[in-house]
């Protein structure tokens, strides 16, 4: 992401040096890890040097992200990630659960080693609702949902990993503003749904999986014009809900740089 300053990627090879020996595969393709982008910028924003319990914590949310794709690509039947052939395709359905479930535990892992209580229950409580969230997708397989229902399955899937890094970033240095954490819920949310609204405008693979999203639910309620439109028009909610959040941060290139992450969604 060309709005993220490069003296970021110090920090986020730390971070993938970390997520490397965790891992049990090997990985070359790390994606965008924007969970740690958006992390570090707002430590920065607060003018928190990192420090080993703030790398934890974000290499332990990357790690329980991708737990939850392996798990996701065997549930959805999918056999590519990021363009390439993903660990399903190539090693089988349960080799790829089972390397799931080791990463999993490989993000505890990194967890345990902070020794803080509340962030372990914050993270137990985000597994548990991130689950939630793909037993409510796979309930409603093939059924349109109401675009509250699949506020919420996106709330859970996606979301609610964001909100929890930044709340366990603030248990570490409480001086992060209070709203802050609400960036992350409204960033995961505007996020999801500016995905969703791609992959309809392109593969439809959501679709072809039986999973309806918010385009094809405002489009079978009115047209696809519209659809597209009410779609564009819930991310620009969700846009706002994030950048007003970090309002109260000092003036400076970190909170620039998060208001633009944010308004990216918008493009």
């Amino acid at each position: 992401m060309s709005l993220i300053t490069n003296n970021i990627n110090e920090e986020l090879n730390k971070i993938k040096e970390i997520i490397l020996l965790s891992l049990p595969f090997s990985q070359e393709n790390f994606g965008k890890m924007i969970r740690s982008q958006i992390g570090i910028l707002i430590l920065k924003a607060h003018d928190i040097i990192p420090k080993k319990e703030h790398y934890s914590i974000l290499a332990a949310t990357e790690l329980v992200h991708t737990a939850s794709l392996l798990h996701d690509d065997v549930i959805d039947n999918n056999d590519i990630r990021r363009n390439q052939k993903n660990i399903k395709n190539i090693i089988g359905n349960k080799a790829s659960i089972l390397m799931g479930n080791i990463t999993l535990t490989k993000g505890v892992e990194k967890l345990l080693s902070i020794n803080s209580t509340n962030i372990m229950t914050l993270f137990n409580d985000t597994i548990m609702n991130m689950n939630k969230g793909e037993l409510l997708q796979y309930s409603m397989q093939d059924k349109i949902p109401t675009i509250e229902e699949y506020i919420t399955k996106t709330q859970l899937k996606t979301a609610i990993l964001f909100e929890t890094m930044i709340k366990s970033l603030k248990i570490i240095s409480p001086q992060i503003i209070e709203n802050t954490p609400l960036y992350g819920l409204n960033y995961g949310i505007g996020f999801q749904i500016k995905n969703d609204l791609e992959d309809f405008k392109t593969t439809k693979n959501d679709i072809l999986n039986g999973v309806y999203t918010a385009p094809y639910i405002y489009t079978k309620k009115y047209n696809e014009k519209i659809g597209i439109e009410k779609t564009i028009s819930l991310i620009d909610n969700y846009t706002k809900k994030a950048i007003k959040s970090v309002e109260d941060l000092k003036e400076g290139q970190y909170k620039e740089t998060l208001i633009g992450v944010a308004e990216c969604l918008k493009k």
